[in-house]
């Protein structure tokens, strides 16, 4: 399939979507994504199965605070400089490279670097969703280490770190490198595996997805149930589980804290009607969410806040008070329901005193 900049703007709004709530504003990733393939040339996104056994495939996004990325944007050219880095070190060029979550501005930060260098990008990612922390990746979860890793921030810094004994360490040391150098954000490019290793690992088929989703939103703007719909059936042959809307109602607090480079928050709802009332738990991402004292989603499912007018999703940073909103949950890829994958991503991970339970079974 070839990606033309005319495509960029539905993958950015299916990218929000998958992003439950993190990732970014894409509003800076579909400009700059838009603009690098009307002067380069459209974008080839490439089937896992159809790249080599030996091909070198970079993973590369962003890493840091959505809050800091919506209010002091990228200069545009961090992620050439970390994969600049990160070639020189490794003394061989990069043949694609990939997403390394599908959510937000990271399903487009490929894209941009991929139409300047004349690569393709692979149609898949490394969560099928967003999270905000690099052991999370199905890459790292599935045995890929993160090191190699090269670091660019907006002021021209660039590091390698060459090995790192744990994914949980390079995270640490990434951060540090984020707030230090970077004010709160920079590029990362990692994970470097072959082709045969992308198979095993990957989330098949996320950035088409975006693409479809993308457009399905555009098309039904207005009109949710008609989106949600479709949606079922879109996803009901891929990975993916569940279509479930678990809310309506309207924002009635947001509280809001930075630490470390994560965005922190606890999201009140109330309900049109006279149900229980709703408070959804948030790390970059929307992680949990609760009425009452019940769970009716979490993590790794996915949990999404859309507008209730418009069907736009709505990113963590963005949330207002008096926002009508609707909330979907989803069953997340089966690759990150895994009892290895659980080890990670499940609630516990994140601080919160619930076992993992699927969505079909709450």
């Amino acid at each position: 399939m070839k990606i033309e900049a005319a495509d960029i703007p539905d993958i950015a709004l299916g990218g929000a979507f998958l992003a439950t709530g993190g990732g970014g504003d894409t509003l800076i990733g579909e400009i700059t994504a838009e603009a690098a393939l009307r002067t380069h040339g459209p974008v080839t996104l490439a089937a896992l199965d159809k790249v080599r056994d030996d091909a070198l495939i970079v993973p590369i996004g962003a890493v840091g605070s959505p809050t800091i990325m919506l209010e002091k944007p990228s200069n545009g050219h961090e992620a050439g400089w970390a994969l600049d880095a990160l070639e020189s070190f490794l003394g061989r060029k990069a043949d694609a490279l990939i997403a390394f979550e599908a959510g937000g501005m990271n399903a487009l930060i490929p894209f941009c670097l991929a139409a300047e260098r004349g690569l393709p990008v692979l149609d898949a990612d490394g969560m099928g969703r967003a999270f905000p922390e690099i052991q999370m990746e199905s890459f790292s979860i599935y045995g890929v280490s993160s090191t190699p890793l090269a670091l660019a921030s907006e002021l021209g810094d660039r590091m390698i770190l060459d090995h790192v004994r744990s994914p949980e360490l390079a995270e640490r040391l990434i951060r540090h490198f984020c707030m230090d150098a970077g004010g709160g954000q920079c590029i990362s490019a990692e994970h470097v595996m072959d082709g045969a290793t992308a198979r095993r690992v990957a989330v098949p088929g996320t950035i088409s997805l975006c693409l479809e989703i993308g457009r399905l939103l555009r098309e039904n703007a207005n009109q949710l149930p008609i989106f949600l719909s479709r949606l079922t059936t879109l996803l009901e042959p891929t990975h993916y589980g569940e279509v479930r809307k678990i809310f309506e109602g309207k924002v009635t607090d947001i509280a809001r804290r930075m630490e470390g480079g994560y965005d922190y928050g606890d999201l009140r709802l109330a309900p049109f009607d006279n149900a229980a009332a709703m408070e959804i738990r948030i790390k970059n991402e929307y992680l949990l969410a609760l009425r009452g004292r019940e769970p009716v989603a979490m993590t790794p499912d996915l949990i999404c806040v859309l507008d209730m007018e418009t069907g736009r999703p709505i990113t963590a940073e963005t949330l207002r008070y008096g926002q009508r909103v609707t909330v979907i949950a989803i069953g997340a890829p089966a690759l990150m329901r895994t009892p290895r994958a659980l080890e990670v991503v499940a609630p516990r991970n994140f601080g919160f005193d619930y076992d993992y339970t699927p969505l079909e079974a709450l």
